[in-house]
């Protein structure tokens, strides 16, 4: 049923399209998870984040959920995983990081740690950046990176959004554990690439939305 003809059903076409949504965000949960484990974990993750925000933003087609994931993974696999090199290599030396970092004592150990938190948060809003980047543009991963970079320092209330809608997100999880294995990668991606797309279509006329607006 279209969402045309759910709309005229009134509130029960409203149900059917939250339900339809809670769906959509289950099974590319799941798809993620397959996606990850096909590349071995470590060069899984971004493409399967890519196939994931794909489908999310670009919402339902006629090829379906699972092919257009499919199809956004297998396109997106080697030019992720390049551009995710950086963003990996960071992610591993701050795990490095938080691990020694509780050992220091005194007040040297409070501004490490602190110092540690803003880079680690920065990392994340570049990496989400990152996805959200690839979904939409075809440029070279290090021209992505760069662009990545800048975003969120250029756009501060869309990078603080995104934390927030983060750390919203973590705190639900901690007292509802059971949305972890249901929506655990899904939901976060899907209102932190929205929010990036959204500010992506306003600051360049170049951006997919932005042209259609036109």
């Amino acid at each position: 049923m279209s969402a045309e003809a759910q709309v005229g059903l009134g509130w029960t076409g409203r149900v059917m399209q939250m339900l339809q949504a809670v769906w959509t965000l289950v099974l590319v949960n799941l798809l993620f998870a397959g996606g990850v484990i096909v590349g071995l974990v470590v060069c899984g993750i971004m493409p399967a984040a890519v196939a994931s925000a794909t489908v999310l933003l670009r919402g339902s087609s006629d090829e379906g959920t699972v092919r257009g994931f499919v199809r956004a993974y297998r396109e997106s696999f080697r030019r992720a995983n390049l551009t995710g090199i950086p963003l990996l290599a960071a992610a591993v030396l701050l795990y490095a990081d938080f691990l020694v970092l509780p050992a220091l004592a005194g007040p040297a150990s409070a501004a490490l740690t602190a110092l540690a938190t803003v880079v680690a948060s920065l990392v994340v809003l570049t990496a989400i950046v990152t996805v959200a980047l690839l979904v939409r543009y075809r440029d070279t991963p290090l021209a992505l990176l760069r662009y990545a970079v800048a975003v969120p320092l250029s756009s501060p209330m869309t990078a603080i959004g995104v934390l927030v809608a983060l750390g919203a997100f973590g705190i639900i999880a901690a007292i509802f554990p059971v949305v972890i294995p249901l929506v655990g990668a899904s939901l976060p991606l899907a209102v932190s690439v929205r929010l990036i797309d959204h500010r992506l279509a306003k600051i360049d006329p170049q951006h997919p939305a932005a042209r259609i607006a036109a």
